[in-house]
């Protein structure tokens, strides 16, 4: 067995998380995969698996070393097959993070599509809404909507998202609707935050074409968007979300938008993802499927 294929067997051991299926996955026998590994580990001079009775475990050194046989894998494809390659002939796993909205009204309504044109792709998305390390926890690419700080990773910007202010009827009903960023003072808002505990709660908005921020009071903190459109629903107070999130719930009049001529700056939504020296076919044919999407639902504005 080659090296290209030695690393393949990892990877797939890596991905599957024991030496069973793994050699399931790939058509040969257990020995052949436990063996294999073996050889590779004593090659290298590392122990790249933990190994317990039902399931192997990648040890740091076996992270990386599998972050850079992917590379190295998807750069031998991508070399045989560079001019012969069809969406029938993309193939592999294909880790992507991105926001539980984002995946559950948006991707995973549409996966059909993608399944049809790359049916050799297995995807796993993950949406828990959290901040990742793309290389210790395997993932291929993220999708954040954010102003993003500078980073190692290569930024795929899509386009901007409009975003709006809105809040439940019940709760306009009771506290008013306000005019002017001068009546929050008298309004509560839906608090946010990637981490707990939250530093402050305040709303963002646009003001004679300057962005303001003002202070608000808050007696609910999340920490997820599914919780946070809950927030707003259920009369906690005032929520800043992407336009399209909320279309449905502003058309049925279970939300209304507030302060539409001070909305805040759209944000831009983007794809990470480690730098490589070759992307792997499936991630583009992926980041390329999204951005359509993106674009034929409405979502963003095209990038500036």
């Amino acid at each position: 067995m080659d090296r290209i294929q030695q690393m393949q067997v990892f990877i797939q051991v890596v991905d599957s998380g024991n030496f069973t299926r793994a050699a399931e996955v790939l058509g040969l026998p257990r020995s052949t995969v436990s063996s294999t590994v073996q050889t590779l580990e004593d090659r290298l001079g590392v122990q790249l698996l933990q190994r317990t009775t039902r399931v192997v475990r990648p040890t740091q050194e076996g992270l990386q070393f599998a972050d850079t046989a992917r590379d190295l894998v998807d750069a031998f494809g991508q070399a045989e097959g560079q001019f012969r390659l069809r969406p029938d002939d993309i193939s592999g796993r294909l880790r992507i993070d991105m926001p539980s909205r984002i995946a559950r009204r948006l991707v995973i309504p549409h996966l059909q599509d993608f399944r049809a044109r790359y049916p050799a792709v297995t995807l796993e998305i993950s949406a828990t809404d959290r901040m990742i390390d793309l290389v210790s926890e395997g993932i291929d690419a993220v999708v954040r909507l954010a102003v993003l700080e500078d980073s190692e990773l290569i930024c795929r910007k899509i386009g901007d998202v409009p975003m709006l202010t809105c809040a439940g009827a019940e709760y306009l009903a009771e506290f008013g609707v306000p005019q002017t960023p001068a009546d929050l003072a008298k309004h509560h808002l839906v608090n946010y935050a990637l981490r707990m505990p939250a530093l402050s709660s305040g709303w963002d908005g646009l003001k004679d074409g300057r962005e303001i921020t003002v202070a608000m009071q808050s007696h609910l903190c999340v920490d997820n968007a599914e919780s946070y459109v809950a927030g707003g629903l259920h009369g906690h107070g005032l929520i800043q979300v992407p336009a399209y999130d909320v279309a449905d719930d502003i058309a049925a009049g279970r939300l209304v938008e507030v302060l539409s001529e001070f909305r805040p700056s759209p944000v831009p939504i983007s794809i990470l993802y480690a730098r490589r020296r070759h992307l792997a076919p499936r991630l583009r044919a992926f980041m390329d499927w999204l951005e359509e999407v993106l674009r034929r639902e409405g979502v963003v504005k095209p990038s500036q």
